[in-house]
C-alpha cells in the first residue's frame, strides 16, 4: 500500500454550497475550505484516523490499525475489547479514543486509551449512562473535553462537557440551533481544537463546524463552516504537517488535509520624531502630535524624542497620555534621565503587548545615550508574533557611533530569527551611508525611493524609516510622508505593509 499525494481542492458541489449557505445565519463567517493533500488506502478507515509523527492510525468500530506513514503498509492491528469506537486524540504518547454501545439504549460510554507499543486497547474511564454517546475526547488546559452525542429527534440535545482530572464536571454546553439543524437525524461525530475554537464534523457532509466557548450562558457560539474533504466522522491533528487526518467512510481511505491559507495581514507603520511635542513654532502641544498620529489610523507608531515627566514638557508622561489620546497601547524606553524624569523612545500598539525591553545602543566621545525599544506583539488570528524596534540613532557629523549601533540593532534581531520584524526610527543617516548599507545586511527599506522628511517645513533628506525583514514575507502597499510641518520638527514617515503568509514546509 502507498500513500497517494495529490492537490486536489475540497469543494462542495455547488448546490450543496448554496444550502449550506442558506442555513447559517448571516452574522457567521463563511471560511476558505481545506484542501486535500493525499489519502492512504485503509479498510479500517470507518470511523476516524489519528496521527503520531510515524504513523497513522485507521480507526474502525471494534479495531484500530497502525499504518507505516511514509510506505502505506499497515504493520499493527490493535487488540483488547471494544463495540463501538468513535475517534482518537493523543496526549502524552497514547491514544485516547471515545467508545459506546451505540445504537443501543441506554447509552453507555468509555474512553478507551491504545498503547501503540503494544496495540493493546483498554479502558480508561467508563462513563456507564451520561446521558448520550461519547463521540470524542480531548485534553487542554489541564481538563478533559468530551462530546456526548444524541441522535433523531434528540439530537439537539448534544452536549460538550469539560472535567477535571477525578472526572468531576465543570461545565456543559449544548450546540446552536444551525449547527444541529444541518444534521439531519445524526449528530457531532468528531471534534478538535484549533486554537481558541473548535472544528467540529457531523456523521456524512464535508463540511467542518467551527464554534467557540460563549463568554456567558451554555450554548456553544457559532463562527462559520468551512469545507472539508473527508465526510464527517472523526478527525485528528496531523503534528507532521500541521493540518488534519480524517476519512471517506465509503472510499475507505484516510484523508490528509491542509488548513486553509489565512488572508495576508495589513499592517499601517509610523515612524515619528515628535520632538518632546514641541512645534516648529515653539507651542508645545502633544494633543497635536495625537491628531497628526490619529489621522492616517496606524497599528503600530515609534515615536523618538518623547519625554515622560520631564519639566521642560510639563512633567506630563507623554507616553501614557499618547496613548489615552489616540486609544492605544503604549510603552516607553527611557535611556537619558532629564529634569526629574526620562527622555528615550515610544510605542503606541493596537496589537496587544507582550513584551517590551529597553537595550541601551553603543555610546562614543560622552554623545547622548541612545537605545532601541524592543517590542512584541500578537498577531491576531493565531498568526503569531511580531516584532518591532523604535530607535533614534546619534545625529553627530562622524558617522562611527551609528555604524555600531547599525550593527547593534542587526545582532539584537538575530537573536529572534524565527519572527517576523520591522524596524522604525530615526536613524540619522540618508539611504546611501554606511549606516544604512549595514542596516541593509538585515532589513530592507520600505521605500525603495528616497522620500525626504527633514528639514520639515521643505524636506531635501531623508532620515526616518520603515524597515522589514525576512523580506520574503513582506509587500509594500504604500509608503508616504505625511504632509505636516508644524507639529514636530521631523514629518513622519508612515509604511502601509502587508504581512504574507508564512511558506508551509
Amino acid at each position: 500500500m502507498t500513500i497517494e499525494r495529490r492537490a486536489r481542492p475540497a469543494a462542495l458541489p455547488a448546490v450543496c454550497l448554496l444550502l449550506l449557505w442558506m442555513a447559517v445565519p448571516a452574522v457567521a463567517e463563511t471560511r476558505a475550505g481545506w484542501t486535500e493533500t493525499g489519502t492512504l488506502s485503509a479498510p479500517e478507515a470507518f470511523q476516524a484516523a489519528a496521527a503520531d509523527e510515524q504513523f497513522i492510525y485507521a480507526i474502525a468500530s471494534r479495531q484500530i490499525a497502525r499504518y507505516d506513514r511514509h510506505t502505506g503498509e499497515r504493520v499493527a492491528v490493535s487488540t483488547g475489547e471494544a463495540k463501538h469506537l468513535n475517534s482518537g486524540f493523543f496526549h502524552e504518547g497514547k491514544l485516547y479514543c471515545a467508545h459506546s454501545n451505540y445504537p443501543q439504549t441506554p447509552e453507555q460510554s468509555q474512553i478507551k486509551v491504545l498503547d501503540v507499543d503494544t496495540m493493546e486497547l483498554s479502558t480508561a474511564h467508563d462513563f456507564r449512562d451520561y446521558g448520550g454517546s461519547l463521540t470524542w475526547v480531548l485534553r487542554r488546559d489541564g481538563h478533559w473535553w468530551c462530546n456526548f452525542a444524541r441522535y433523531g429527534e434528540q439530537n439537539g440535545e448534544t452536549f460538550f462537557a469539560k472535567f477535571d482530572d477525578d472526572w468531576n464536571e465543570l461545565a456543559r454546553w449544548t450546540y446552536p440551533p444551525e449547527v444541529i439543524a444541518q444534521l439531519g437525524r445524526y449528530s457531532l461525530s468528531g471534534g478538535i481544537w484549533d486554537g481558541g475554537e473548535l472544528l467540529v464534523t457531523g456523521h456524512d457532509d464535508p463540511v467542518l463546524f467551527r464554534l467557540r466557548l460563549p463568554e456567558e450562558g451554555n450554548v456553544l457560539e457559532f463562527v462559520g463552516s468551512e469545507a472539508a474533504p473527508f465526510s464527517g466522522q472523526g478527525i485528528a491533528r496531523d503534528p507532521v504537517t500541521g493540518g488534519l487526518v480524517g476519512i471517506r467512510r465509503a472510499e475507505r481511505e484516510v484523508v490528509f488535509a491542509a488548513a486553509p491559507a489565512p488572508e495576508p495581514l495589513r499592517l499601517r507603520v509610523l515612524s515619528y520624531n515628535i520632538h518632546h511635542a514641541e512645534g516648529v513654532d515653539r507651542k508645545l502641544d502633544l494633543e497635536r502630535i495625537a491628531g497628526v498620529i490619529r489621522a492616517v489610523e496606524p497599528d503600530l507608531v515609534a515615536l523618538q524624542e518623547v519625554d515622560r515627566n520631564v519639566r521642560r514638557s510639563e512633567s506630563v508622561d507623554q507616553p501614557a497620555e499618547l496613548a489615552r489620546l489616540t486609544g492605544m497601547e503604549g510603552v516607553f524606553g527611557g535611556n537619558i534621565e532629564l529634569q526629574g524624569g526620562e527622555y528615550g523612545n515610544a510605542v503606541l500598539s493596537r496589537l496587544p503587548i507582550v513584551r517590551h525591553e529597553n537595550h541601551l545602543l553603543p555610546r562614543f566621545d560622552d554623545g547622548e545615550q541612545r537605545g532601541v525599544l524592543e517590542v512584541e506583539v500578537t498577531l491576531p488570528g493565531d498568526r503569531g508574533r511580531l516584532l518591532l524596534l523604535a530607535t533614534h540613532f546619534d545625529h553627530r557629523r562622524n558617522e562611527r557611533e551609528r555604524i555600531a549601533s547599525a550593527g547593534a540593532v542587526n545582532e539584537l534581531v538575530a537573536k529572534r530569527p524565527g519572527l517576523p520584524a520591522l524596524l522604525a526610527g530615526d536613524l540619522n543617516a540618508v539611504p546611501e551611508s554606511e549606516t544604512l548599507r549595514i542596516i541593509g545586511e538585515q532589513w530592507t527599506r520600505s521605500n525603495a525611493e528616497v522620500q525626504p522628511t527633514i528639514p520639515v517645513k521643505e524636506p531635501t533628506r531623508q532620515i526616518d524609516y520603515v524597515l522589514y525583514r525576512p523580506e520574503g514575507r513582506w509587500k509594500v502597499i504604500e509608503t508616504k510622508v505625511l504632509d505636516e510641518s508644524v507639529a514636530s520638527d521631523h514629518r513622519a514617515f508612515l509604511a502601509v505593509l502587508e504581512l504574507r503568509n508564512e511558506p508551509r514546509p
